[in-house]
């Protein structure tokens, strides 16, 4: 005796039809919310990683300096050990890399909007920001949105 079993062509067909029209419903929500999250990822990250730059600068008594770009930004050890000046904000040959990190997929840092001179800060052996006079403002975007990292002169930091 032999019993059929399996799936006819067309039950599959139907499946995947079904299938194709809830992925085309879901599909742009999902996305969206992708990029969402990578934008407060990107945003968590950078606070974090700027606490730390404070932390470790008071941790070596020296400076600890932020240098921003579009699309990454790198946190540096800025002793002067590199043949240039102690906290020039500019990493020279030997002063150690802190931390490296890429924004995640597109989002970036808006340039244009950055209210630090050349898109670079630092922090003194006190975790003080001295080069700021006024609050400043590090802001990131995607197409989802934007946020804005909110730096002081003593070094408080804050997400809008």
């Amino acid at each position: 005796m032999r019993r059929d079993s399996g799936f006819t062509a067309f039950e599959v067909a139907i499946t995947l039809a079904i299938v194709a029209v809830l992925a085309t419903a879901v599909m742009p929500s999902f996305l969206k919310w992708l990029q969402g999250h990578r934008l407060r990822g990107a945003a968590i990250n950078l606070v974090a990683d700027l606490e730390m730059a404070k932390v470790r600068a008071i941790r070596e008594g020296s400076f600890v300096a932020i240098q921003l770009a579009v699309d990454h930004y790198t946190v540096f050890l800025d002793n002067g050990l590199g043949g240039g000046t102690a906290g020039d904000m500019i990493r020279n040959g030997d002063e150690g890399l802190i931390q490296y990190r890429p924004l995640p997929a597109g989002v970036q840092v808006v340039l244009g909007d950055v209210t630090l001179a050349d898109s670079r800060m630092r922090f003194n052996s006190r975790g003080l920001a001295p080069d700021l006079a006024a609050e400043a403002s590090i802001p990131l975007a995607n197409a989802t949105g934007r946020k804005d990292i909110r730096v002081n002169r003593l070094g408080s930091l804050r997400t809008l």
